[in-house]
């Protein structure tokens, strides 16, 4: 005999509360299973704009994503986002979450250009979502930036890494270190596209940032003046990038015992540069130096 709607309503977040213990206590197959059972349910219980049929079909999908199976997550997020889309009326942070996650999970299975597609309807309903804290939509532009870039399309990608320098300078004002930061993503662009003039501008301005906000020997101004040797490098002016990879390791050196591996990039282009002027045993003892100091 079939339940009543409430019943059912009732049964379904009973469903719900045993599949989130079963995943707090990593049962997956069984959490699985009953997550399939809750969806099912939603399907008889709720209309095709109820959000807890979608529901249904983002806490599947998770579950799915945590065992490893990504491919099966995205299939369930793209049915619950169709679900999004279809409520009267929708729900823009809803929908904005949905695009997101997709994105981030084609980004897994490397369906880049799907994932562009994603990030862009994200950033797009982003405008209808009220109160949405700009960071959120500061890392999507970044993301689809930097997926622009995978898949060969920097022309594609610039506009994106200017559109958040523009929304962190309006939030932060033009000399936070969270716009020093964007600031450095777009530096880099700037290298890669060999346009070294922007490259230059833009890595002395997000170091002239960092400098004032931080006590010497920050890993962000060391990381600012290996970036901006990297332009000098490129352009051939090795005296002023040989200053700059110097300073750089020596602000890693002294902001801690065990450097990150960003210290060892460090090391390996400066000796690039030394090998280029033929100082090839120089190099070689720069970057045994390195390495033995990684790993204290």
């Amino acid at each position: 005999m079939i339940q009543p709607v409430k019943g059912e309503r009732h049964l379904w977040s009973v469903l719900n509360d045993k599949l989130e213990m079963l995943r707090a206590t990593e049962q997956m197959p069984e959490a699985i299973r009953v997550a399939e059972s809750a969806l099912e349910l939603a399907r008889r219980s709720f209309a095709t704009g109820e959000p807890e049929l979608a529901a249904s079909y983002e806490k599947l999908a998770s579950l799915h994503e945590q065992n490893g199976d990504g491919a099966t997550a995205k299939r369930h997020l793209a049915e619950a986002h169709c679900l999004r889309e279809a409520a009267s009326p929708p729900d823009p942070h809803a929908i904005f979450d949905s695009a997101r996650r997709l994105a981030r999970l084609c980004e897994q299975l490397g369906a880049t250009e799907e994932a562009i597609s994603w990030y862009e309807k994200a950033i797009t309903t982003a405008q209808d979502v009220p109160d949405l804290p700009y960071e959120k939509l500061g890392t999507l532009l970044n993301n689809v930036a930097l997926a622009f870039r995978k898949v060969g399309r920097p022309r594609s990608a610039e506009p994106y890494y200017s559109r958040a320098l523009r929304l962190y300078e309006s939030h932060l004002g033009p000399d936070h270190p969270d716009v020093a930061a964007v600031l450095n993503n777009l530096g880099v662009f700037y290298t890669n596209e060999k346009r070294f003039t922007e490259a230059e501008q833009t890595h002395l301005r997000a170091l002239a940032i960092r400098e004032k906000s931080f006590s010497r020997n920050h890993p962000d101004i060391a990381q600012s003046k290996c970036n901006l040797a990297v332009v000098y490098h490129s352009r051939g002016d090795y005296d002023r990038a040989s200053e700059l990879y110097r300073a750089s390791l020596a602000e890693w050196e002294a902001a801690t015992d065990q450097p990150p591996a960003d210290y060892e990039i460090v090391a390996s282009n400066y000796a690039d540069l030394l090998r280029s002027l033929g100082h090839a045993r120089k190099a070689q003892a720069l970057q045994a130096r390195a390495r033995k100091k990684r790993q204290g």
